[in-house]
């Protein structure tokens, strides 16, 4: 070979070497690929603003519900405006409304930031929850906006109209999804808007960082993150998220990528030094009995990890098809499950089948890759499987991860689809808008739901049939609108259908606490109209079988001693002997109705002994004698 053939080779095998290098240190990420990206999609922002305030403006007029009272209206902190924001920020996030912190949930609950804007709203104006609905939709246009931004980041810009764009399709089919109704229409829910708001807005700042390499960038990066992770937990995720973002998207040197984990790592850690010296614990392992806060309290391992994986196929039906939607997911509208189970082991195959997937097409197609990722990577926070959440699924839970979805539809009608050739990309735009046509009818008739208790809950039973909680707070919202009612006709009906829901609560969970009450202060009611003490006292006993310690029995039980003492000597001890005593075993509570009964009736001689009785077993023989 000649010299000068030899050094052109040399010259050609280095531009090569030179040219895949920079390939290497090239993202395919867009940032600032153009100048002025928003005035250049200035009709995005037109379009998601009118789709948020279309959506949601009927919300406007809505008062506050469910979880409003704990974070707002019955909150001790948010009510004192800016003069509560430093206990907000230092104490347990439900303290300001129990008054002091209560351990109900194992990951505990420290998420100040979005009760300090309620705060700051109560300085502006007292108890507005009109203004706070309007704050709750601008920031869900926001975060519409966010999202279109990040998924032009990841997808390469193309020659189509801007409304047929991928990103575009996949943030309106993001902004219309139906899950997204209980976050924006309930107050509290401003939490995870505004999670996943810094969340996006942790990604962008990484972005910038890897193609501009300021430090400034990353500074930025760290406080959208810490800022996120105080508005809710669920932004922690983006630990994993960001990091694999950057490396499916922008092929730079690993050191770049395990810098932006190194700053993301030290806030997190720095996050929880701060969350631990507050409400003093990362994960509480001493986890309450009550199955309203702890679904799995009367599961075994198995069961429990059976179910939450069925919960984990019932999330990838409602991203898919968001039908029917209700926000009541405790027990047993989830069933306890068990492996042999066809729809958990169909779970079970499909996570499994998409993790493998994942993992193998992460430079083949990166962006169904990514999806898959960013799904199971959010969505396992709030899955119980990592820590429990204190109920079996929500639809907020995946307000976050249900971007995934949106993402892989349009992907798959205006890409993948098209690429085979059979149909078009305008027909993949018709059925994208199709889609967005259905999941908007859907948002705009689920709204309606959250307009006040007695909507909410006439919408959570007639989904949510084997939930325990619906049909208890179904039944509480008929006796507080029977106790308004003058006509007696008219409040003996409201409370009959109460009682069929508090009925129906007890049959699901008979040791259910606020479903007790509701039976015994229903049946009161009913007693006080139609005088039959008999049926009133059958529900009494089964109150005070499955909760003796229900305080509204000892004051109601003292109001009957006079209206029927005999029936209610009898009364005393059907329920402190033959059931407490005899049948449950249940000593102390049936000691405290047996000495109810001997306070009512000192003479009577079967009380007295059976209060003996309950004394010898229990070893005081000095007081069991003072009954002989």
């Amino acid at each position: 070979m000649s010299k000068k053939k030899k050094e052109k080779n040399n010259a050609s095998s280095s531009a090569k070497t030179n040219k895949s290098s920079l390939a290497r240190k090239t993202p395919k990420v867009s940032i600032y690929s153009s100048e002025g990206f928003w005035l250049k999609n200035k009709w995005v922002i037109a379009v998601f603003t009118v789709l948020g305030i279309g959506l949601y403006f009927q919300s406007i007029p809505y008062g506050y519900i469910l979880d409003d009272q704990i974070v707002i209206s019955d909150n001790e902190y948010t009510q004192e405006g800016l003069n509560g924001i430093w206990k907000i920020l230092t104490t347990e996030s439900f303290q300001g409304y129990f008054g002091k912190q209560r351990d109900l949930v194992q990951g505990g609950r420290y998420r100040p930031l979005s009760i300090v804007t309620f705060a700051i709203e109560q300085s502006i104006s007292k108890n507005n929850p009109a203004l706070q609905h309007i704050i709750n939709i601008l920031l869900y246009i926001l975060c519409g906006l966010l999202l279109f931004r990040i998924f032009s980041f990841l997808i390469p810009e193309d020659k189509s109209f801007w409304f047929m764009s991928i990103p575009f399709a996949a943030a309106t089919l993001y902004m219309v999804h139906p899950v997204h109704v209980e976050a924006i229409a309930n107050i509290k829910g401003r939490d995870e808007i505004m999670a996943f708001i810094f969340s996006l807005a942790t990604m962008y700042y990484s972005f910038k960082y890897i193609l501009q390499k300021k430090n400034s960038a990353l500074i930025l990066m760290a406080f959208v993150y810490y800022l996120g992770i105080l508005s809710k937990e669920n932004t922690l995720t983006f630990l994993g998220v960001v990091p694999m973002t950057l490396f499916l998207f922008t092929r730079m040197r690993n050191k770049d990528i395990l810098k932006v984990l190194g700053v993301l790592l030290t806030v997190t850690v720095l996050y929880l030094i701060q969350r631990y010296a507050i409400i003093g614990y990362l994960i509480n392992t001493n986890l309450p009995k009550d199955v309203m806060n702890n679904p799995f309290a009367e599961m075994n391992g198995s069961q429990k990890n059976a179910t939450v994986t069925f919960t984990l196929l019932k999330y990838l039906g409602l991203g898919f098809f968001p039908h029917p939607l209700t926000h009541d997911y405790y027990p047993y509208h989830i069933p306890k499950m068990e492996w042999s189970n066809i729809w958990v082991l169909s779970s079970l195959l499909i996570h499994i089948g998409l993790t493998t997937m994942s993992l193998l097409w992460i430079r083949k197609k990166p962006l169904i890759a990514w999806c898959i990722l960013f799904y199971i990577m959010t969505i396992s926070i709030v899955s119980n499987a990592i820590f429990n959440v204190g109920t079996f699924m929500n639809e907020r839970f995946i307000f976050i991860s249900s971007a995934a979805f949106c993402v892989f539809l349009a992907h798959l009608f205006l890409n993948i689809i098209p690429s085979k050739g059979w149909f078009s990309k305008k027909i993949g735009m018709g059925i994208i808008g199709l889609i967005v046509l259905l999941f908007a009818i859907k948002t705009i008739t689920r709204v309606p739901a959250w307009e006040n208790a007695m909507t909410l809950n006439r919408s959570a039973v007639k989904v949510s049939k084997n939930s325990a909680r619906a049909n208890s707070f179904m039944a509480t919202a008929l006796y507080k609108e029977a106790l308004n009612i003058s006509d007696n006709t008219a409040r003996k009906s409201n409370l009959l259908e109460a009682q069929q829901y508090s009925d129906k609560a007890l049959t699901i969970l008979p040791n259910y606490g606020n479903a007790n009450l509701m039976a015994a202060g229903i049946a009161a009611e009913i007693f006080k109209i139609d005088k039959d003490i008999d049926k009133l006292i059958a529900t009494f006993i089964t109150v005070g079988t499955n909760r003796p310690q229900l305080e509204f029995l000892k004051e109601f039980s003292t109001y009957l001693n006079d209206v029927n003492p005999a029936k209610m000597t009898d009364f005393y001890y059907e329920l402190g002997h033959n059931v407490l005593f005899q049948q449950k075993k249940n000593y102390k509570w049936a000691q405290h109705i047996l000495l109810l009964g001997n306070t009512h009736d000192p003479s009577n001689v079967k009380i007295k002994q059976s209060i003996s009785k309950i004394y010898r077993m229990m070893g005081d023989e000095n007081a069991a004698r003072k009954y002989e």
